[in-house]
C-alpha cells in the first residue's frame, strides 16, 4: 500500500512527533490507513485541550499530544476493528494519556501528599535538631488547621488515622468520595502555601502581594487565579473564561485561594501561632 507524504500528512500541531518513529514500515498502519490514524488522534486535541486547560495545564497540551501520537502508532496491532472505530480507540488512548500527565503534575506539586512531617532529621541526630523540627511541624500544622474548613481538617484526621483508608472513612462520616478528594486538595494546598510561606519568611521576603502569589501552588489552577486582582476575583464568569476553568468549581476555587492568600500574608508579616 503506497503511504502518502508524511511531511504533508502530518498536521502543523504535530510538528514535534518523533518522524523516524512515524515513517517506519507498519502492516497495522496500512490496514488502518495513515489519514484515518492522523485524523483519529488529532481528534482528540480538544478534549486534551479542555481537561488539561481545567487544571492549568496548559503548557503540557502539545507534550500530551505528542505522547498520544506515539502511544497510538505504538499500539496500533493492538486495534480490533470489530470492536469500535479507531476513534474511539484514540480517544482511549488521550484519556489515559491525559489522566498521566495529571498525575504527573499532582505528584510534583505535592496535591497527594498532605506532608507535614517533612526533613525529618535521621535517628540519632543532635537533638537540638530534632527539637527545632518538632516546632516547625507545629508551625504549619497550626497555620493549616486555621486555613481549612472543620470538615476538611476532619477529614484529614480521619486520613491520618487510617493510612488513607478513603472508603472507610466517608462511609464512618457519611461524605462520598469526591468530598474527601477535594478536601485532601484542599489540605495539599494550604500545606504547600505554609510551607513556601514559612520558607520565604525565614529568608526575610517581604509581605507583598507577589510574595503571597508565589507561595499558591499551580495544581487546580490556585496560581492562575491567585494572579488576578481582588476586585477581578468577584467576577467568577470572567475568571472562569479566561483561564479555562470548570465554572462548576471556580467559585470554591476562589474562596479557597482567598484563604490560601490570606495565609501566606499572615506568614509573611511575621504573625505568630
Amino acid at each position: 500500500m503506497n503511504q502518502p507524504d508524511l511531511a504533508q500528512a502530518v498536521p502543523a500541531s504535530a510538528a514535534a512527533v518523533d518522524t523516524s518513529l512515524l515513517t517506519a514500515s507498519s502492516d497495522a498502519i496500512d490496514r488502518i490507513g495513515l489519514d484515518i490514524f492522523l485524523a483519529a488522534v488529532e481528534s482528540t486535541r480538544g478534549y486534551v485541550t479542555r481537561v488539561l486547560n481545567q487544571h492549568a495545564l496548559h503548557g503540557e497540551i502539545d507534550a500530551a499530544m505528542q505522547q498520544i501520537r506515539v502511544v497510538a502508532w505504538r499500539r496500533a496491532e493492538s486495534f480490533d476493528a470489530t470492536r469500535g472505530s479507531f476513534g474511539h480507540y484514540a480517544q482511549g488512548i488521550a484519556a489515559k494519556v491525559v489522566l498521566a500527565t495529571r498525575r504527573e503534575a499532582a505528584i510534583q506539586c505535592e496535591r497527594f501528599t498532605a506532608e507535614f512531617d517533612t526533613d525529618r532529621p535521621a535517628a540519632g541526630g543532635d537533638p537540638l535538631d530534632l527539637l527545632v523540627h518538632r516546632f516547625e511541624q507545629r508551625r504549619r500544622i497550626a497555620w493549616v488547621r486555621e486555613t481549612v474548613s472543620e470538615r476538611d481538617w476532619t477529614i484529614a484526621i480521619e486520613l491520618m488515622l487510617t493510612d488513607e483508608a478513603r472508603a472507610d472513612v466517608a462511609e464512618r462520616i457519611g461524605v462520598s468520595p469526591r468530598t474527601i478528594r477535594t478536601a485532601r486538595e484542599n489540605i495539599a494546598a494550604a500545606v504547600w502555601t505554609a510551607n513556601t510561606a514559612l520558607r520565604l519568611a525565614d529568608r526575610g521576603y517581604p509581605n507583598t502581594r507577589q510574595s503571597a502569589i508565589e507561595c499558591i501552588p499551580e495544581t487546580d489552577g490556585l496560581r492562575a487565579i491567585a494572579l488576578f486582582q481582588p476586585a477581578m476575583m468577584r467576577d467568577a464568569a470572567a475568571v472562569a473564561r479566561i483561564t479555562g476553568l470548570s465554572k462548576h468549581r471556580v467559585h470554591s476555587r476562589i474562596a479557597h485561594v482567598r484563604k490560601l492568600l490570606t495565609l501566606a500574608a499572615r506568614i509573611l508579616d511575621g504573625e505568630s501561632i
